[in-house]
């Protein structure tokens, strides 16, 4: 959902940034100082360890027993990252690539290993945010504040999740604070064109309870013409410990703004409209080696988009409305040898889309949805095999049976074989019977953390779709014949084949580093030669130097090769991002740190559209203060 905002005048802005700058200080005073610093994490080579669980498969198990090609960004590196919201952690994740990234907030495109976003689910809390008229995921809504880690399957994930077709980014969100009734974070930043973003938090437990608490706005005036947004947010998550085992646990985020998409002669165009998610949660253990899970699950989301003349009248406006409304239940089996999750998720969506003015509507449906799962791994010596599979009942198309099957090897305890092939599907679009696009996905890829100070990932993948809706020029376009279109929809098989890398070092001199590239070859059935406008070559690089003294550096590069029409779009150059913090700790639970970025260092373009533009330089600074 992408958003327009009511403006504010700069100087509230920059007075309730100030306040809350003043606040931290005035903590700094109040509290006493302490004269160690905190202790320096180390970069962990290998994320497989028995006591971390990888849960974007549905089957929550160690990332050493999972087959697909997943990424998991921590918590300390979106901290490093001075993030906004959900957008920018994603920007730095091998085989991702953005589309669309501008003014903090505003609307970004998502593709992983060149799957456009329609074929990307995205969950917060388990719960999707892809809007139900053309599947967008507005992961610009998502602040960054409330993010604990977000956990990427790269490929099709039907068999856990459904519509999937081209991976799932699962965001896990914070959880109450251990051992403390109170605690908590000031935040307040500044930048170019009165970019500010102010956030709190506060977070505790006492007895049989926890909570976790979080709000914050982010506005500007645009980086770019009409880019402007002003965007709040509030996100709640309780829990309650029962008496006889199991948690009870409540989480709602509600996401209220508005924005401008762009402007670009002749035609300007602005959106506003708000989002609520929220998830009601059981989990309660049956026996020693049974789980029981269930939830309630809402999402609730109202849109308006206006197109105007540049500084003239309206021309037309887009109204949506939409609420999924459902539920899970799932037992899961777990010993020693076996984990075998079963479950059934349940959807009533429905959606209105109309043109006001026109009294006319262009969607108008509702659909039941219904998908019944079943996952199992087991390990037969250095072997871990998972088959899966998964029916869903559309309530739009045909019902769908898609299995999977991955396969690890443990070569040693720090380096690990994968294989996986899967089936799977997206509905781009709840107004069409067509909609449903599908893949079959196949991966090999080893990971390894043995060799001395450096962890090393590479997967080849093979990525084959099929009933693909694609936009096309219509070679019969006359701009004379009244209800003639410059472009016509067709159907397409496309087949994306390609190779990813990732690679990470220890400090060496407080000094690490980490990488990936991403080689895509993309090839359609209706046309010769290599597919335009799908990623050839994507770099990430990350430098980052952190000493005893608690000062961290980061800098940050992106490369795209969009493969695309370069008289519309410019991406040769590598845009870098520059990431400074310093903390001061205050006691065993306090600290204060002042940060600053300086984004698009080197006033690079990558934009595929003259339509959407990058921002070039800008700057930003801020405080943060956690107690």
């Amino acid at each position: 959902m992408r958003k327009f905002a009511i403006r504010e005048s700069k100087i509230n802005v920059r007075t309730t940034s100030l306040s809350v700058m003043l606040a931290c200080w005035l903590i700094l005073i109040a509290l006493p100082a302490s004269a160690e610093d905190e202790d320096r994490r180390s970069l962990e080579l290998y994320n497989g360890g028995t006591s971390e669980l990888v849960s974007a498969s549905r089957s929550p198990r160690p990332a050493s027993q999972t087959a697909e090609n997943i990424t998991v960004v921590t918590a300390q590196e979106i901290e490093a990252l001075n993030a906004h919201t959900l957008t920018d952690i994603l920007a730095v994740v091998p085989g991702l690539q953005l589309e669309v990234n501008r003014t903090p907030g505003t609307a970004a495109n998502v593709e992983v290993q060149g799957a456009s976003f329609n074929h990307v689910l995205v969950l917060v809390d388990n719960i999707p945010i892809n809007n139900l008229s053309d599947n967008y995921p507005d992961i610009g809504a998502i602040p960054a504040q409330i993010v604990e880690r977000v956990e990427i399957v790269k490929g099709a994930a039907s068999t856990s999740w459904g519509s999937a077709l081209g991976g799932v980014i699962n965001v896990i969100t914070k959880a109450a604070q251990p051992d403390r009734p109170l605690g908590g974070m000031l935040s307040a930043s500044l930048g170019k064109r009165t970019t500010a973003d102010t956030r709190a938090e506060a977070t505790g437990s006492a007895e049989n309870w926890g909570y976790y608490l979080s709000g914050g706005n982010l506005r500007s005036d645009g980086l770019l013409p009409n880019n402007h947004i002003n965007q709040s947010n509030v996100y709640g998550k309780v829990h309650y410990d029962l008496p006889q085992h199991g948690v009870l646990g409540l989480s709602t985020l509600f996401v209220n703004g508005s924005s401008g998409q762009f402007a670009f002669a002749p035609y300007e165009s602005d959106q506003s409209g708000h989002q609520l998610y929220s998830n009601l949660s059981l989990s309660h253990p049956l026996s020693d080696h049974l789980t029981l899970d269930a939830a309630l699950k809402a999402r609730i989301a109202n849109q308006e988009v206006n197109v105007k003349l540049l500084d003239g009248p309206l021309l037309q406006t887009h109204r949506n409305e939409e609420s999924s409304l459902g539920g899970s239940v799932s037992v899961m089996w777990l010993n020693d040898l076996q984990r075998v999750a079963a479950g059934v998720d349940y959807d009533h969506a429905k959606a209105h889309l109309s043109l006001p003015q026109a009294r006319q509507d262009l969607l108008n449906r509702s659909a039941d949805r219904v998908g019944v799962y079943l996952n199992d791994t087991f390990t037969l010596g250095n072997f871990a095999i998972t088959p899966s599979a998964r029916y869903d009942h559309t309530g739009t198309g045909d019902d769908l049976f898609n299995p999977s099957l991955g396969v690890t090897y443990a070569i040693t305890e720090n380096s690990v074989l994968r294989g996986y092939t899967s089936r799977g599907y997206s509905i781009t679009s709840l107004n069409q019977n067509d909609a449903i696009e599908k893949v079959w996905t196949s991966q090999i890829g080893v990971e390894s953390g043995d060799f001395p100070n450096l962890w090393l990932k590479a997967t080849l993948f093979r990525n084959d779709t099929w009933n693909v809706s694609s936009a096309v020029a219509n070679p019969d376009y006359n701009p004379n014949v009244p209800g003639s279109s410059p472009t016509i929809t067709l159907k397409r098989r496309v087949l994306k084949q390609g190779a990813e890398f990732e690679v990470r070092t220890l400090p060496f001199w407080d000094v690490s580093f980490s990488g990936g590239y991403t080689f895509i070859d993309a090839r359609a059935d209706d046309v010769s030669g290599v597919l335009r406008m799908v990623p050839r070559h994507t770099v990430k690089v990350g430098i980052k130097y952190q000493d005893a003294r608690n000062l961290r550096i980061l800098l940050t590069g992106g490369y795209i090769d969009w493969n695309g029409d370069n008289g519309n779009g410019k991406y040769d150059d590598v845009i870098w991002d520059l990431h400074v913090a310093k903390k001061f700790s205050l006691s065993a639970s306090a600290s204060l740190e002042l940060f600053m970025s300086v984004r698009n260092l080197l006033n690079g373009d990558s934009y595929v559209s003259e339509r959407y533009k990058n921002p070039g330089t800008w700057a930003e600074a801020g405080v943060r203060c956690n107690f």
